[in-house]
């Protein structure tokens, strides 16, 4: 019958070396106390000879840290993860965690996604040493409670007005106010905007620099040339887009491009022929179309790099700058939005 190797443990470690337990703990965690290059290049050679592995899990609980990072991902609707919108701000996530040496947990679920019970299990369980929140229908009052009990969490492309909650979001309102700045440079008198809940602050944003623009233009603001839904939506419906079409409208700006587009079609209204139509949440496939469109970047990849290095320094314990980092869009000038 075959021996049966015996794993060997800390205290062998410590026994061999003839060093206590607690000084090898000190070389295996890098602290909480300084041992010397001697006592640690002895400790090393021992636990080589052993061939003794430390316990990962052992080791995050003695040091009250886990190394990895949490993302709570949760949309408008269901519809979301059947495209890649998200893509591109997890691929900055996993970028910046894993220059930083930290693991991904992804949490998708979209019905826990809006249950407060649900952050209050996560920061309980100490499975993850804080979290990245994306998503627009992740409750307000799930951000000021996780702030209020100083788990760190970064929330990503959204701000909540009123609370100083820590967030790396986009700059909504200058983005709306440039995109309206070139339609009214290009000739265009009677912009329609289809925009998002007031409830969000992009949805509040993105009227303000909508109407900033139309102001520094003296160009009235006209309630028909815009439909802003009482609660929140993912596409606007066909029925928001045909009634502000009644109201004449030589332009369009929408943060639902694609699917504003598609309705627009189905009334045989041509883009930019009939109507200039300008995007100011740019899709993966924007440019990609028989007429590219218009529309305004969100700078997801560096948006989900910043919000890791900012949890990052909230799990150190350390006060940053600032609670919220803003990033500037990009305006990509395409075929939708011609001279008039």
């Amino acid at each position: 019958m075959a021996t049966k190797r015996v794993t060997p443990t800390i205290r062998d470690v410590a026994q061999l070396a003839g060093l206590s337990e607690a000084t090898v703990s000190y070389v295996i965690n890098n602290g909480p106390r300084s041992v010397t290059p001697e006592t640690r290049a002895k400790v090393l050679r021992v636990m080589e000879d052993l061939d003794y592995h430390p316990n990962a899990s052992a080791r995050r609980l003695a040091r009250q840290r886990t190394d990895t990072l949490g993302i709570v991902l949760a949309g408008l609707t269901d519809s979301n993860f059947a495209s890649s919108y998200f893509l591109e701000y997890i691929r900055g996530i996993s970028y910046a965690a894993e220059r930083h040496e930290r693991n991904l947990m992804l949490l998708t679920h979209h019905h826990q996604a809006q249950d407060v019970t649900f952050y209050s299990n996560v920061r309980r369980s100490r499975l993850v040493d804080g979290l990245l929140l994306l998503g627009s229908s992740i409750p307000d009052q799930v951000v000021v409670e996780l702030k209020a009990r100083d788990f760190p969490t970064v929330l990503i492309a959204r701000r909540i007005p009123g609370h100083e909650v820590y967030c790396v979001t986009q700059n909504y309102e200058e983005s709306a106010y440039q995109a309206t700045q070139h339609l009214i440079a290009r000739g265009y008198k009677r912009i329609g905007l289809l925009g998002q809940s007031q409830q969000f602050n992009y949805g509040v944003e993105r009227l303000a620099g909508y109407r900033r623009a139309l102001a520094h233009a003296n160009i009235a603001y006209d309630p028909e040339l815009v439909r802003i839904p009482e609660t929140p939506r993912d596409d606007p419906t066909p029925q928001e887009i045909a009634t502000l079409l009644r109201a004449a409208p030589d332009a369009l700006l929408t943060d639902r491009e694609m699917a504003v587009l598609r309705t627009l079609r189905e009334l045989g209204m041509r883009v930019p022929e009939d109507i200039a139509l300008v995007g100011l949440d740019e899709s993966e496939s924007a440019s990609l179309l028989d007429v590219p469109l218009t529309t305004v970047r969100p700078p997801k990849f560096e948006l989900g790099v910043n919000a890791v290095e900012l949890l990052l320094q909230l799990i150190r314990g350390e006060e940053p700058e600032s609670s919220v980092i803003v990033l500037p869009m990009e305006l990509m000038i395409r075929s939708s939005s011609p001279q008039k």
